[in-house]
């Protein structure tokens, strides 16, 4: 019997639902949650589940299988948040995936136990492991992941039990008592932590202040909770509207009051429905340009978000959106203790260590410049050996902007295209760039792929310069795709970036790669590091990131000097077309996110006497803006694109974006449309003026 776990028993145990009744006896007497590993033959595993209805006819199945009509499949995990289970089983024999089992954990009640269902590691089958396959659904070589997970799982003393078909149920009566855990202390339906942040964000709201309230807590600490009681609270005194990614992510929140008015986040901004108050629940999993509009629209708000990895929502929110607000209109709460187990838990605690869903805090070195760095490529990051780089590796990612999530590890340690180029400063890791190796397809699937017939799975670069920037055969050339990116806080700006580019670079052309590129939202700041590492922008796509809700941008250096004239043929793409982009898709994009495409693509046009002569025209009054829109629009983007700053955001907005009138004058509140249309005449007088 392998037995990771000591727990006594007052009775024999023959069978698996004695067993597990009295284990949750235990575990319900210490208020611990407990991990329990079913391995075996999947006709076995399945007989074991069945059993345990004896015990819990109210126990939470994740499934891919068809073991259950009440299971959820793992697609559709995200709709248990908020929910919780005393027994929540996960069944892997259709793949390991992390970000579910990290969900199912957290549907774990104190006093309960997460069971997973599998076949032994040994006998683990990538063939018919789904989470295990990358691009052309290549599968891992090794379940590197799985292996290191049950290896963790089996070192760890407080943590786990490995159930065989061998196991002794009525053997582990002589073994040593559970260490008991207080639970957070709950009165009149909270806890005190959260009394106190419902005491502040009440206060805020009633005393007419404008500005952002969040609630930023780890998963299971009650902030759906909060956000219920506080609308129970506010309701009668004034209009309140609830919204999220999902409905089923305000699951809690509706339980608790359900007449509350949710409203999804893009019928906010097409209805523009008036309210005192708008709650948004896990605000980090809306796209910012969406969460902006929000905040423009809806002076007064009470956001509450997670801060673990469970979502992947990653850093992008704090770094990008809270970091932006006005200091002096936002009030930043948390909360704590755990509400749904106690303080201490050792699945949380276990779980945070092995799939690294906290960032280690890494003592980085003194920073020095970047040529003091050691680069170092990690062609396979998931062999032990490279195990404390890659520990390293991952808590800076965590610490990025990027949403990393717990299937990313496995990503890292078993996609057979990825490479780890890593800077090291006496061996603490302050850089990282992870490349993915893709292209190199034969002139009959670059026809599919250009016709949009095929989709080569993990081939970003060369499906989307082959199939929308219309370069027939891009696909065909072997390359690198920069999938991630970053430095430590404390090595910033001393050319550490760059010096990951050009290592990346050095490879590319040692192994006949024909280019560096990468695809990323575009964001200005981000804009500013890859033209400074002389990248070229090669293409703008036509939709917005379901993540990010920005445009996705590409740039590419040359390896190959055939590159050199693909590049040529994308920026006179641009050149020409980026005008009508301007006033179709491109047409919501922010003010400083124009002016640094702008710049970036180097955007020039020649501009005629006529074309001249109409916007002088339009600034004295004596042409509407109608009648020279054409004109106007080349002068404005081309001034833009040689100047510095970003200009008002009027000038974007209508002389290059074309918004809908309509659209300013609600934006701008008490302007009309012909007080907009004076102003815009200053502006594009002082621009042309100054270019």
């Amino acid at each position: 019997m392998d037995c990771f776990f000591n727990i006594k028993i007052s009775m024999p145990a023959n069978d698996i639902n004695q067993w597990m009744s009295v284990l949750l006896d235990q575990l319900e007497s210490s208020r611990q949650r407990q991990l329990v590993a079913l391995q075996g033959p999947q006709s076995w595993c399945d007989e074991q589940y069945k059993k345990l209805f004896e015990v819990d006819a109210s126990m939470q199945l994740l499934s891919n299988r068809k073991l259950d009509p009440a299971a959820t499949p793992f697609s559709k995990a995200d709709a248990c948040l908020g929910g919780e289970a005393r027994l929540v089983v996960l069944d892997l024999f259709d793949g390991f995936n992390a970000d579910v089992l990290c969900i199912a954990a957290g549907l774990v009640r104190s006093g309960g136990v997460l069971l997973l269902l599998s076949p032994p590691v040994k006998d683990w089958n990538l063939q018919t492991d789904r989470y295990g396959r990358w691009q052309d659904e290549k599968p891992s070589l090794r379940a590197r992941l799985v292996e290191y997970f049950y290896y963790s799982l089996e070192q760890d003393e407080e943590i786990g039990i490995l159930v065989t078909p061998d196991f002794d149920f009525s053997a582990i009566e002589s073994l040593p008592e559970l260490r008991v855990l207080q639970q957070t202390p709950i009165e009149q339906g909270h806890s005190a932590g959260q009394a106190q942040c419902l005491q502040q964000i009440e206060q805020w709201v009633l005393s007419g202040q404008n500005g952002v309230a969040l609630i930023n807590a780890e998963r299971g600490r009650g902030k759906s909770t909060c956000l219920g009681l506080l609308l129970k609270r506010l309701q009668a005194s004034c209009r309140i509207l609830v919204s999220a990614n999902s409905k089923q992510i305000c699951a809690q929140l509706l339980r608790l009051v359900p007449d509350a008015e949710f409203v999804a986040p893009d019928r906010l901004l097409q209805n523009r429905l008036e309210a005192d108050l708008l709650i948004i629940d896990e605000a980090a999993m809306i796209p910012l340009p969406m969460l902006r509009q929000l905040t423009r629209l809806y002076p007064r708000l009470v956001m509450a978000t997670t801060s673990g990895g469970y979502e992947g929502t990653g850093q992008g929110f704090m770094l990008r959106f809270i970091a932006a607000l006005d200091a002096q209109k936002l009030m930043r709460l948390s909360l704590d203790k755990p509400v749904r187990w106690c303080q201490g838990d050792q699945l949380e605690a276990w779980l945070d260590r092995t799939l690294m869903l906290k960032a280690d805090k890494l003592d980085s070195p003194p920073a020095m410049e970047a040529g003091a760095c050691e680069m170092q490529l990690l062609k396979n990051p998931g062999d032990p050996d490279n195990f404390p780089q890659l520990r390293q590796v991952y808590a800076l990612l965590n610490t990025a902007h990027y949403r990393t999530r717990p299937s990313d590890l496995r990503m890292l340690m078993e996609n057979p295209d990825l490479l780890l180029v890593v800077a090291c400063q006496q061996d603490v890791v302050v850089g990282a760039a992870w490349l993915n190796i893709e292209g190199g397809f034969d002139d009959k699937l670059c026809a599919e792929i250009f016709l949009g017939r095929r989709r080569p799975r993990g081939h970003l670069l060369a499906q989307m310069l082959t199939a929308q920037a219309g370069l027939k055969n891009f696909a065909g050339y072997r390359g690198l795709r920069v999938q991630r990116i970053a430095v430590a806080e404390t090595h910033r700006r001393l050319g550490i970036g760059t010096r990951l580019l050009e290592y990346a670079l050095r490879y590319g052309q040692e192994n006949s790669m024909d280019y560096l590129g990468a695809s990323f939202a575009l964001d200005p700041q981000t804009l500013c590091f890859w033209r400074q590492a002389r990248f070229s922008l090669v293409h703008v796509s036509y939709a917005q990131g379901k993540s990010s809700g920005d445009q996705s941008i590409v740039v590419l250096r040359s390896i190959t000097a055939e590159i050199d004239v693909e590049i040529d043929l994308l920026q006179q793409r641009i050149q020409r077309q980026l005008p009508t982009w301007m006033t179709q898709f491109l047409q919501n994009m922010s003010a400083d996110q124009v002016s640094s495409l702008l710049r970036f693509a180097g955007f020039d046009t020649s501009i005629d006497d006529h074309e001249q002569l109409e916007v002088e025209a339009f600034t004295r009054g004596h042409r509407g803006f109608e009648h020279c829109f054409a004109s106007l629009q080349k002068i404005v983007m081309r001034c833009v694109a040689q100047s510095s700053g970003v200009p008002d955001s009027l000038l974007i907005e209508k002389a290059i974006q074309n918004r809908d009138w309509d659209l300013l004058e609600r934006e701008s509140g008490s302007e009309g449309r012909k007080t907009l249309q004076q102003r815009l005449r200053g502006q594009v007088d002082a621009l042309l003026k100054g270019c």
